[in-house]
């Protein structure tokens, strides 16, 4: 019975030890997927979409608006269609023709709304 509460003893003392050295660790070693974006780029909510979306911060509009580039880029295969559809938070031509293109011609109204509400 003394073998196994020295044994349950060491076993907890370690874990409380591996506890305080995690916590007492350095915040970008925690975080070592953003060491490579660089030292001047801060992670918030907001930053993993494009900056020039000013208005309403909805995931669910801004992953509906992302989607319409990204099935935009699949059917053409164009690195400037990925690129240039999200510019001026997607209040530009190529999202319209995207739009056009990829959009049921009865969603287009919903999708106009979106791109008024995430980018003013």
């Amino acid at each position: 019975m003394l073998a196994y509460r020295t044994m349950w003893s060491a076993i907890m003392a370690s874990l409380l030890l591996l506890l305080a050295a995690s916590s007492a660790a350095p915040a970008d070693a925690l975080s070592a997927p953003a060491a490579g974006l660089g030292a001047d780029h801060g992670l918030s909510k907001r930053s993993l979409f494009d900056p020039s979306c000013s208005g309403v911060f909805d995931r669910q509009l801004l992953r509906r608006l992302r989607r319409v580039c990204d099935d935009c880029f699949n059917v053409f295969r164009e690195p400037n269609v990925a690129i240039d559809c999200r510019e001026n938070c997607y209040n530009n031509e190529v999202f319209r023709q995207c739009m056009a293109y990829v959009v049921p011609a009865n969603l287009h109204d919903e999708h106009r709304q979106a791109v008024q509400m995430v980018g003013k």
